[in-house]
C-alpha cells in the first residue's frame, strides 16, 4: 500500500488525526523551546527561562503519550505490513524533534547561567537565528503533514522549503562555532566548553531532524506514485 492509497482510505483518518496530533505537540516542544532561550538570551532572566524549559519537558513527555498510543494505533490497524513498518518509522522521526528540544532545554538547565551569558550577544544572536529556523521548519513540517492528500509536487516544495531552512542553520552551525573559537580568556574550564559545544550541536539537531521526518515522506509520497 503507498501512502496515497493510506490516504484516500477513509478507515485511517483516525490513524491521521493523531499522526497530526503528535505533531502538532512537537511542534509545542520547539516553540517553547525557543521562547525559553529567547528570555535568557534577550532578557537576561535564567530562572524564568529554565521554567519555561520544564514545560519544554513536559510537552515533549505529552508527545511521547501521543507516540506510544499512535504506535499501538498503527499496529492494530488493518494495513498492510509494509505501511505498518513506513509508518511507525515515521512516527518515531518525528518523536525525534521533540527529543532534541528538550534535550537542549535539560543541557541549557545544567549550564552555570555566568557561562553561558559569557558567550556574549553575538553568539547568542546566531544560536537565537537558528532556533528561529528550527521553528520556521517545524511550522511547514506540521502544515505537510496537514495536507498530506495535495498533489506531490505541492508537498515537495515543502519538503524543498524545509531544506533550505536546514541548510540555514549549518550555516549559522558553522559560524557559532568560528565565534566559539575565538573567544578569550572564556570563563570557563574544558568540561563546560564541551557542554557548550554539545549545547550548540543539539540546537543545529533539531532542524536536521525536521528534514529526516520531511526526506522520509518525500521517499514516501514518491514510493509506487
Amino acid at each position: 500500500m503507498s501512502l496515497k492509497t493510506f490516504l484516500q482510505n477513509r478507515n485511517n483518518a483516525n490513524t491521521l488525526e493523531k499522526a497530526i496530533e503528535h505533531v502538532r505537540k512537537t511542534l509545542e516542544t520547539v516553540v517553547e523551546f525557543e521562547r525559553g532561550f529567547t528570555i535568557y538570551a534577550k532578557e537576561k532572566n535564567p530562572e524564568l527561562a529554565l521554567e519555561i524549559f520544564r514545560r519544554v519537558g513536559t510537552l515533549e513527555s505529552e508527545a511521547d503519550t501521543l507516540r506510544r498510543d499512535l504506535l499501538k494505533n498503527i499496529a492494530t490497524s488493518e494495513l498492510s505490513p509494509m505501511m505498518r513498518e513506513n509508518l511507525s518509522v515515521l512516527v518515531k522521526r518525528i518523536d525525534r524533534i521533540a527529543n532534541a528540544a528538550d534535550g537542549a532545554g535539560r543541557r541549557m538547565a545544567g549550564l552555570e547561567s555566568q557561562h553561558l551569558l559569557a558567550l556574549g550577544e553575538e553568539i547568542f544572536d546566531l544560536v537565537l537565528e537558528m532556533i528561529h529556523f528550527s521553528v520556521e521548519a517545524t511550522k511547514i513540517l506540521f502544515h505537510m503533514m496537514k495536507r498530506l492528500e495535495d498533489e506531490d509536487e505541492k508537498i515537495f516544495m515543502m519538503c524543498e522549503k524545509i531544506q533550505t531552512l536546514e541548510h540555514k542553520c549549518d550555516m549559522l552551525h558553522s559560524h557559532i562555532y568560528e565565534k566559539l573559537n575565538r573567544l578569550e580568556e572564556a570563563p570557563f574550564n574544558h568540561f563546560v566548553a564541551i557542554q557548550i559545544s554539545n549545547l550548540v550541536d543539539m540546537i543545529e539537531s533539531i532542524t536536521d531532524k525536521v528534514e529526516d521526518v520531511s526526506d522520509y515522506i518525500e521517499i514516501l509520497k514518491t514510493a509506487r506514485r
